[in-house]
C-alpha cells in the first residue's frame, strides 16, 4: 500500500509519521528550491498549538508536551491601553508554543531512520504531473507551487488582507514568561508569544502600507508596546503576505489537497496549523476504518470533504470576522463595544465557548 505526499513541510512530515505508524509506505516528493526558501523564512517562525492538538500529537508519539512552552494566560488589549479588555486563564485549555524549525528538524531526523518512507527531490515542476500515473492509492498535495495542484485545485475562495506579517524573536531578561499578549493596534494585531523564560516570539500583522516599508519603525513600534521585557537583542525581521484562501474542492479522483494548499487563514489567532492538525486527525481516523474494512484508501477522500469542508469554512470565516471586527472597532471609541467586552470578560459561559472554539475548532 503506497501513498504519495507532495511538498516537504511540517504538514507532510506529520502525515508521513502517522501513515508510517499504520504500516503504509510513503513516497514524499518535493522541489529543492521551495524547501530552501521555506527554511530561510522559518528561522523566526513559531507555532501555537492548542491543548487538543498537543494531546493528538502525543498520542501519535510525534511530539511531547514537555518540548513545548506552556502559555498559562492570554491577555488582549485595544490600542495602547495598559488594561486588557479580555483575558483567558485556563489550566485545562492551555496554549503551547514551539519553534517551527526545531519541530521540523526533530521530525525529519526521526523519519530518515524509517524504511517505510522514501524522500525524493524533483527538479522540475512538470514532473509532478507524472505522479498520478504511478501506482499510488492516494496522492496528498500540501504545496500549492506545482502544476498538479494548479491543474485540479485552482478554484478557490480568496481574500487579500493587503497585510504583511512581520516575525522575529527577541532575547530579553530572565523572567517567568507564561503570559501571551496581543495588542489590536491601529496598524494591525501585534502578538508577544513567549517561547522560554529568556525569549519571546513577535508576530506583527501590519496593514499600514507606509509602516511596512520601514523596518526600523516597526521595531520602534514593537518596543513602544512592550511593557514586560528588557530587550537585549532583536532577531532578524522576516515577513510573509497574509491572505485568506479556501479550496472549493478538496479532492480530484485519488488526489487530495491538504494543509496550506487546502486552507490559509489570518495568523492573528494562531490557528492555522491547528486547523491542519484537526484535518489530519479526522483523515487518520477515516483511514483506520478503511483499513479495517479492507477498502481502498481513495474511498475516504469524499467522506473527508463532507466531514471537514463546512467546518473549516465556518472556522475560517470566524477568524476573518474577529480580524475585521477588531480592525473596525479599534478605529472608533464606542462605549457599547467596551461594555460588550466587559460583559464577555465577566461571563464564564461565553469565555468557555471561546476557549473551546480555539482549542477544538468546529466539528460539524
Amino acid at each position: 500500500m503506497n501513498v504519495c505526499l507532495i511538498g516537504k513541510n511540517l504538514t507532510t512530515l506529520v502525515l508521513s509519521k502517522i501513515l508510517i505508524n499504520k504500516g503504509i509506505n510513503v513516497e514524499l516528493y518535493y522541489s529543492n528550491n521551495k524547501v530552501l526558501k521555506n527554511t530561510a523564512n522559518t528561522i523566526s517562525r513559531t507555532i501555537g498549538l492548542s491543548n487538543n492538538s498537543i494531546e493528538f500529537l502525543e498520542g501519535q508519539k510525534i511530539l511531547c508536551k514537555k518540548d513545548c512552552w506552556d502559555i498559562k494566560r492570554i491577555n488582549l488589549y485595544r490600542g495602547n491601553n495598559s488594561k486588557s479588555f479580555l483575558s483567558f486563564n485556563s489550566k485545562k485549555n492551555s496554549f503551547f508554543m514551539i519553534s517551527y524549525n526545531n519541530f521540523y528538524k526533530s521530525l525529519e531526523t526521526s523519519l530518515k531512520k524509517n524504511k517505510l518512507i522514501k524522500i525524493k527531490r524533483v527538479n522540475s515542476y512538470k514532473s509532478f504531473l507524472n505522479l498520478p500515473k504511478k501506482n499510488f492509492e492516494i496522492i496528498i498535495i500540501t504545496d500549492a507551487n506545482n502544476l498538479l495542484f494548479k491543474k485540479h485545485f485552482s478554484k478557490r475562495i480568496e481574500k487579500n488582507y493587503n497585510s504583511t506579517a512581520f516575525t522575529t524573536i527577541i532575547n530579553h531578561n530572565n523572567l517567568k514568561n507564561n503570559v501571551a499578549e496581543q495588542y489590536f493596534t491601529n496598524c494591525g494585531p501585534l502578538a508577544f508569544l513567549p517561547i522560554s523564560n529568556k525569549q519571546t516570539s513577535i508576530v506583527f500583522s501590519i496593514f499600514d502600507k507606509d509602516l511596512m516599508k520601514n523596518k526600523l519603525n516597526i521595531i520602534k513600534l514593537i518596543k513602544q508596546y512592550n511593557n514586560r521585557y528588557k530587550i537585549k537583542k532583536f532577531g532578524k525581521l522576516q515577513q510573509f503576505p497574509i491572505n485568506l484562501s479556501l479550496a472549493r474542492n478538496y479532492f480530484y479522483k485519488n488526489i487530495l489537497s491538504f494543509g496550506d494548499a487546502l486552507h490559509k487563514i489570518h495568523p492573528l489567532a494562531g490557528q492555522g496549523f491547528n486547523m491542519t492538525l484537526r484535518d489530519i486527525k479526522i483523515l487518520s481516523q477515516m483511514i483506520d476504518k478503511s483499513l479495517d474494512l479492507g477498502l481502498n484508501l481513495d474511498t475516504v477522500l469524499e467522506k473527508f470533504e463532507v466531514k471537514r469542508k463546512n467546518s473549516n469554512f465556518i472556522f475560517a470565516m470566524g477568524v476573518d470576522f474577529i480580524h475585521e471586527f477588531f480592525k473596525l472597532s479599534n478605529n472608533y471609541n464606542i462605549k457599547s463595544i467596551d461594555n460588550l467586552f466587559d460583559f464577555i470578560n465577566k461571563n464564564k459561559f461565553i469565555k468557555k465557548k471561546i476557549e473551546n472554539f480555539a482549542d477544538k475548532g468546529i466539528n460539524l
